[in-house]
């Protein structure tokens, strides 16, 4: 029977979200649940055989160094094409043509960016559609959490067990949930600190909005110091992501750590449900020293894009350069 391409109607997005979820390589964030959090205006191009879903592309159409195209959405780890086939040589060959039919089908599809999920090696049906290819690097979690505090570095392991001791002893509460004004206050402090433009308004869309079935949310609050930090960490039966840290500066030479005890939660909470904790975002030097030394295991991460606009790549080839040299 020959596979045909088509957009779904907003009504059969839910085929869409299973879809995902039976998908080995499927992830919170190529689900409608997610991006809609992102922005509402999704489209969902499938590619059917007999009514049944072969391969899949959640988009959304942004504006990003004057380009409009479909960038990587906003706090969105992994955005890429999906196929259901297995890992066979001839499954491969209809994975490329699967992906191909997908592309082809998208009539504004000048610009896009995507980002493959951890582990997804197959770039060639981009690389023959014009997209170059970059790697980039992840850092991940795995096994048991015994093992893991086993093999974790010791001068981490003594500053995490002095934080542990501040939470028995109730001078630090870690709490599930914040509030707007809160999630606002250490996300200002946290863009001051580091210089970046966090758009805090998808920030607080995404975290206010999401559920606990999607993102685990840490707060930490101390008794002297009052709140702290807030982590948001989305995940699905795979994994937890590290997306996002918001913290105040403090001077104590304790709590100055204190991502160190928000992101042992969040590994706490990924090793004892069976699932990888993924670092997200570790290529620049300090964050990468970060993650290797919180037990992180380097993984690579493809990425491909194409844009007809010689500005946006001038300007893309510009930040790199900028992150190179921090």
């Amino acid at each position: 029977m020959q596979a045909a391409t088509r957009l779904l109607s907003p009504n059969e997005f839910s085929r869409w979200d299973e879809f995902v979820d039976q998908h080995p390589a499927g992830t919170i964030f190529h689900k409608t649940t997610w991006l809609r959090l992102v922005d509402p205006g999704i489209k969902i191009h499938v590619l059917e055989t007999g009514g049944v879903i072969k391969a899949g592309l959640a988009l959304i159409k942004t504006k990003r160094n004057r380009v409009t195209g479909y960038h990587i959405p906003p706090y969105t780890q992994y955005f890429s094409p999906l196929y259901s086939g297995g890992g066979s040589k001839n499954s491969l060959t209809e994975e490329h043509e699967c992906i191909t039919a997908l592309l082809d089908s998208i009539s504004d599809a000048k610009h896009m960016d995507f980002k493959l999920t951890r582990g997804h090696q197959s770039i060639l049906p981009y690389h023959w559609k014009g997209f170059e290819t970059s790697v980039t690097i992840t850092h991940t979690v795995t096994g048991t959490l015994d093992n893991y505090l086993a093999q974790l570095n010791k001068n981490k392991l003594r500053e995490l067990k002095k934080l542990l001791t501040l939470v028995d002893t109730n001078d630090l509460s870690i709490e599930t949930s914040i509030k707007e004004s809160e999630l606002n206050e250490l996300m200002r402090h946290t863009t001051e600190r580091k210089k970046f433009d966090a758009n805090e308004k998808i920030v607080t869309g995404i975290v206010m909005n999401a559920g606990d079935d999607i993102a685990k949310k840490i707060l930490i609050r101390s008794k002297s110091h009052g709140l702290l930090a807030f982590g948001f960490f989305p995940y699905d039966k795979k994994a937890v992501y590290n997306l996002i840290n918001a913290s105040v500066r403090v001077e104590d030479p304790v709590l100055k750590t204190i991502n160190l005890l928000m992101i042992y939660k969040a590994i706490e909470f990924a090793l004892n449900t069976g699932r990888t904790f993924d670092f997200e975002g570790s290529m620049l030097k300090g964050v990468e020293a970060f993650c290797r030394l919180m037990g992180g295991t380097q993984v690579p991460v493809y990425r491909v894009q194409k844009s007809p606009s010689l500005q946006y790549g001038l300007l893309r080839a510009a930040k790199q350069i900028k992150n190179d040299r921090k």
